[in-house]
């Protein structure tokens, strides 16, 4: 379970980090914590984008490489089958079965046990929206408002 942000920022500004936080417990029920997490935001030359990336590497998978799963907050979930290095990218996409930009941390939990113990694209039809996206949303427009 992760207790703090990893890196430099601290969870006050990263209004996304409740969001990751339902879904590293989300993977954690399930049994497949990822091995490295990444949270950032842009700077505000990137118009403050808030991103995360959660990798599991051969060592944590029912196949032949790695998973990772990356969430951007304009466009939703993203997915990559990686070989044994991190970098060698064998399939990725947008993660179609996901229809939501922020979909309910257990969908993402049950398309990320699919993919980390069977290896495959992920696969599926969800449609279901986290219950606190509208207020992840205005935490970051918030977030994004200029100081007075």
């Amino acid at each position: 379970m992760l207790l703090e942000p990893p890196g430099m920022l601290p969870a006050h500004l990263l209004p996304h980090w409740p969001y990751l936080q339902a879904v590293d417990a989300a993977l954690n029920g399930r049994g497949i914590p990822p091995g490295a997490v990444r949270i950032s935001r842009g700077g505000r030359e990137h118009g403050e984008l808030m991103t995360m990336r959660l990798y599991w590497d051969a060592s944590r998978t029912g196949g032949h490489g790695g998973v990772r799963l990356v969430w951007e907050e304009e466009t939703g979930w993203e997915y990559a089958l990686v070989g044994l290095a991190q970098d060698q990218v064998i399939l990725a996409g947008q993660v179609d079965a996901l229809h939501r930009i922020y979909a309910h941390p257990e969908e993402i939990a049950e398309v990320a046990e699919r993919m980390v113990r069977a290896w495959r694209r992920p696969a599926g039809d969800f449609h279901q929206e986290w219950e606190d996206a509208a207020r992840t949303r205005a935490a970051i427009d918030a977030f994004r408002q200029p100081s007075p």
